[in-house]
């Protein structure tokens, strides 16, 4: 349902890296401990990519 909700946007490279980006500095300026930090940026990048609906 996630997915679907997003196909009327563009998502490609750019888009899932930008949100990423977004996500990280988050994490950041909460503080998040480092081993729950990369789980979460693995979390993140997984399912970022999965959004991606434009092959660039």
């Amino acid at each position: 349902m996630l997915r679907a909700r997003h196909l009327p946007f563009k998502i490609g490279l750019k888009e899932r890296n930008q949100w990423l980006d977004c996500m990280y500095r988050a994490m950041e300026d909460c503080g998040i401990d480092s081993q729950i930090g990369a789980q979460l940026e693995e979390s993140f990048f997984n399912t970022a990519d999965w959004m991606r609906n434009q092959p660039n």
